[in-house]
């Protein structure tokens, strides 16, 4: 299990607190919904655990299964958007689908994929000013395709995506950093997994509904470290193209803990 997040960039980086670090004040939970939830599902196994678990939570679950990498920009755009954030006290965003280390694909595979960070920007505070303070939490499922099969995957000269972040809002007065109160938890695993005849949920994912649906009113942080223990049991008994990656990196400022009751 990887613990670095060497996917991030450095600004992000150098905010984002170790995994020991002591959280006090908790968050605000008490907003009905707690917030949206956005699923984007481009492989199809794991949305409707994921669909009970969040809204078990209290959050308003959108999920879109198999979308194309335009509907996806879409869909990002239309949730950043959203007046609702005003009222509800967090964000969770769950994203699978196929990728290379740095971007994830739509089902039509024709883009040369869209970086993960550049999702994580349009939800910062000044592209997204309604979250400014609230957690904004994001699980990744990327199941990573080897460099010598994207050739046969992409079209080499397919359309760049350009222009898809929203424009940064002027902020006013203000003493949070823009790229506070992120956790982003990024699994990796080898796109052969998906390949098998009975294709299962991810280990990944189906840790992370069973710890919030069992356990959700303990610390996300702590929920998080025994999801890595699980993972990591798993990888001591699997071959390495059955293994999976988890890296986790945070900049929370206070202790989340997933529940308004």
């Amino acid at each position: 299990i990887e613990e670095s997040g060497a996917c991030l960039p450095q600004s992000f980086n150098s905010l984002c607190f170790p995994f020991q670090h002591v959280l006090e004040e908790r968050y605000r939970m008490e907003s009905k919904p707690l917030g949206i939830c956005l699923i984007i599902d481009c492989i199809g196994n794991d949305t409707g655990a994921l669909r009970d678990t969040f809204t078990f939570l209290g959050y308003e679950v959108k999920y879109f299964l198999y979308p194309s990498m335009n509907s996806i920009i879409q869909v990002l755009h239309q949730i950043v958007c959203m007046p609702q954030h005003r009222d509800c006290d967090s964000f969770v965003c769950v994203l699978v689908s196929r990728g290379d280390s740095q971007s994830m694909f739509g089902v039509d595979q024709t883009h040369a994929g869209f970086p993960l960070d550049r999702i994580r920007r349009m939800f910062m505070a000044d592209a997204c000013p309604s979250l400014l303070g609230k957690p904004k939490l994001f699980f990744i499922q990327n199941y990573v395709v080897a460099e010598d099969q994207l050739e046969d995957l992409l079209e080499v000269d397919g359309p760049a995506i350009n222009g898809v972040e929203p424009k940064a809002r002027q902020p006013g007065p203000c003493t949070i950093h823009r790229e506070a109160d992120f956790l982003w938890s990024l699994c990796k695993a080898d796109v052969s997994l998906l390949e098998r005849p009975a294709s299962s949920p991810s280990l990944y994912l189906q840790c992370l509904s069973q710890k919030l649906g069992n356990e959700r009113r303990r610390p996300l942080l702590e929920l998080h470290t025994e999801l890595n223990n699980s993972v990591y049991d798993w990888n001591s008994r699997v071959s390495a193209k059955e293994r999976y990656s988890i890296s986790l990196q945070h900049t929370l400022r206070k202790k989340l803990i997933l529940s308004c009751k």
